[in-house]
């Protein structure tokens, strides 16, 4: 089975989304938008072998299948050669060489400047439009486009036959990017991350099967989830990319707390099945309880109105449940093949519960430093308790500065290829993020009339000031150079003329100017106009003061009564967006938290208890959070869940080390004694669990794709803070609010 890869704009916008709807119907009228931009550069590159060049390709882009409209100035030359005005131009100008008068031309037209030529004429573009019917014929394309660039070559006249360097661009070949990075990653460091894990088990259970069971188990875990993914129809993204790894954790920690206790169990069991009996009956419960909890946590992620993040709660809640349903089926068939390892001096101990105290007196290493650890917590619990409420505090301001930003660019490494060719056009040519400003002429009004189209060329005069605006493109600039020409070609002409009749003429003779672009700028019943406008990518808060700038001009400065006003394109949607992750993020953690404390307190049976249980839960929320602040990561598509990751990794443990103490209080009646025991029963299981989930996904930071890398990290970090909580903040709770079980 192969899973498909899909990052595209569309997909985090809602069936119902009202941007996202505007936009189809956007589409419909106007055709598509989204496009891909080839860029060359020389110091001369207006020369016959050039030209001749850039139309082969621009030719053999054409007949590829998704790609649309086509120009370039192989296409602009043909238009102008043939062009009753261009021709008059030649014949007044004699004396000078045909390319010459094409050149300047080119250069003086504010139609091609910044599109398919720069201002100083060293860089031209070919700009295709794009009509892909989903993720992978977007791929497909970009990769044939990339293959016709690496087949043709140029032969100038001076020089042999050679390939020609090329910048490729736009927003459909950073999809297709964003796809293959994302899904290349994710691949590499997967493996790294088993092994990682394996070297941590190995240094924690020192035997073969405590390696091999916990791996075999997280194996048929992943397999199973993934199944189920692809057999539902899902595509993989930057959110559900975490699917894998989210079900390596909560596998690999279910089975590292089943087969601790079963070593430790084995060596007071006289047989195998009595080890896994006792096992089960005191591990099973609360593995219960964490995977009810964990299940809850990740199902209020279905709340978001973001698609991935609903689909990707929604399979982690049944990787939950069938984690369990594996773990307490897989491993302890898996454990009755591993012999017992019962010691000879525990012959005479007792297999009953009040056993628990006299297996506790028998410690020796790791468990001496854990029962260190408790009698430190006794003694200095409000202090220890007082130290993780000041760090959260000082996190709560950290997360005062986090901003909530999607920018895709920042996803790649500034020294990559994408990165690069980004820059370089931007910097020569256009901003390769398009914005469209639609005019929607009501009761009956053509768009054609003087009095509309000067609304579109004031607004574009506007967008001129605007530094992130790149350039912009309406019929009425058509309308203005054709009367131009019409007019002897004359500065004051360039001009709206002052009747609709003259405008549908000078339409009409778009073609005389040599440009058919103007057909995809109005529909046919003259009711509808656009403005393609043309944008540099710099992230999405941003693009919403440029957009809200847009709007307030055309509120207070354009006519609103005789035409609706509609802003749409993938900066809007980018916004949009923006606005679904603060809300999703917010809305989901929220019920997360709330259904957590819920759950924990009726698996407990206490509402103190899930009361308490909420400061060393949110505690690691809060300080990875609160570093995303501090070190200026943003909230995006990338790291809307490590809240509610978070949330989940943290509270597993909390419940170990709840139901454990419980059970030691039970038998010893002394609370001092019961976090002592409850940190050498479960506390060196709970660390290396952590330690090994922390060090594996460590390994994810490596990755050159942000998005890749930052999870990788604050998971780690996430881990780390999750385990300290856990060992510290946990046991003082018990210790000062003493809650009855």
């Amino acid at each position: 089975m192969r899973m498909s890869t899909d990052n595209s704009i569309e997909i985090w916008l809602s069936e119902n989304d009202k941007d996202m709807d505007y936009y189809k119907v956007f589409l419909e009228k106007f055709g598509d938008e989204e496009f891909l931009v080839v860029a060359f550069s020389a110091v001369n590159i207006l020369t016959k072998d050039r030209i001749q060049y850039i139309n082969t390709i621009a030719e053999k882009l054409k007949k590829l299948d998704g790609i649309g409209r086509v120009i370039s100035i192989a296409d602009v030359f043909k238009d102008k050669i043939t062009s009753p005005v261009f021709q008059k131009k030649i014949a007044s100008q004699q004396g000078r060489t045909f390319m010459n008068i094409f050149k300047q031309q080119l250069l003086t037209d504010s139609l091609y400047q910044n599109t398919v030529i720069s201002q100083n004429g060293k860089t031209t573009a070919i700009i295709a439009t794009v009509k892909c019917a989903g993720p992978n014929s977007r791929k497909q394309l970009v990769s044939k486009v990339k293959k016709v660039l690496k087949e043709t070559t140029v032969r100038p006249a001076d020089t042999e036959k050679r390939k020609q360097k090329y910048y490729l661009a736009g927003p459909s070949v950073v999809n297709a990017e964003l796809d293959r990075m994302s899904k290349q990653d994710m691949t590499k460091f997967t493996p790294l991350m088993f092994a990682m894990s394996i070297i941590v088990l190995g240094c924690l259970f020192k035997k073969i099967s405590g390696i091999l069971i916990p791996m075999l188990t997280v194996g048929v875990c992943i397999i199973w989830i993934t199944g189920c993914f692809v057999l539902f129809g899902q595509t993989m993204n930057m959110i559900s990319n975490m699917l894998l790894p989210l079900t390596f954790i909560i596998a690999l920690s279910a089975s590292i707390h089943l087969i601790s206790y079963y070593y430790r169990e084995s060596k007071f069991s006289a047989h195998t099945e009595d080890a896994i009996y006792n096992t089960l009956r005191h591990v099973g419960i609360p593995i219960l309880m964490t995977s009810i909890t964990t299940a809850i946590g990740f199902v209020s992620l279905t709340t978001s109105s973001i698609p991935p993040v609903f689909i990707t709660g929604l399979f982690m809640g049944g990787c939950a449940a069938l984690t369990f349903i594996i773990g307490m089926t897989l491993i302890p068939i898996l454990l009755s093949f591993v012999p017992s390892h019962r010691s000879i001096d525990a012959e005479n101990i007792l297999l009953s519960e009040n056993s628990l105290a006299e297996r506790h007196d028998r410690k020796r290493g790791f468990d001496l430093l854990l029962s260190g650890l408790g009698r430190f917590i006794i003694n200095y619990k409000g202090y220890v308790l007082l130290s993780g409420l000041v760090v959260g505090l000082f996190f709560v301001w950290g997360i005062s500065k986090l901003q909530v930003e999607s920018d895709l660019m920042a996803s790649f490494p500034k020294n990559s290829q994408i990165a690069r060719d980004n820059a370089h056009i931007e910097s020569h040519l256009m901003g390769l993020l398009p914005v469209e400003i639609v005019a929607e002429a009501t009761n009956g009004i053509s768009i054609l009339q003087p009095g509309v189209l000067n609304n579109l060329v004031d607004l574009q005069k506007y967008l001129h000031g605007i530094p992130e605006v790149t350039g912009s493109l309406s019929v009425a600039n058509y309308i203005q150079k054709t009367h131009q020409l019409m007019n002897d070609d004359k500065p004051q002409y360039y001009a709206i003329p002052d009747t609709e009749k003259e405008s549908m003429d000078y339409v009409k003779l778009a073609s005389v100017y040599g440009d058919k672009y103007v057909n995809c700028l109005y529909t046919k019943g003259h009711t509808d106009a656009r403005i393609s406008v043309r944008m540099k990518q710099v992230g999405s808060n941003r693009y919403q003061a440029v957009i809200k700038s847009i709007k307030e001009y055309i509120h207070k400065h354009l006519d609103t009564t005789a035409l609706t006003w509609h802003i749409t394109g993938i900066v809007p949607l980018l916004i949009s967006v923006q606005d679904n992750i603060l809300r999703s993020e917010i809305q989901s953690f929220s019920l997360a938290f709330l259904l957590t404390f819920i759950s924990t307190a009726v698996v407990l049976k206490s509402i103190k208890i899930g009361l308490i249980s909420v400061i060393p839960n949110l505690l690691p929320s809060t300080i990875t959070l609160g570093l995303m602040g501090l070190t200026g990561m943003k909230l995006d598509a990338a790291t809307v869940m490590i809240a509610s990751i978070a949330l989940g990794i943290s509270v597993d443990n909390t419940i170990h080390i709840f139901y454990r103490f419980k059970k030691e209080l039970s038998v010893s009646g002394d609370a001092s004694k019961a976090i002592c025991h409850t940190l050498e029963g479960v506390g060196k299981t709970a660390l290396f669990t952590s330690l090994s989930a922390a060090i594996g996904f460590m390994v994810f930071s490596f990755s050159s794709f942000k998005p890749v890398q930052y999870f990788g990290i604050l998971t780690s970090v996430t881990m780390l803070n999750a385990i300290i909580s856990d060992l510290f903040i946990s046991p003082s709770c018990l210790m000062l609010f003493k809650p009855k079980f």
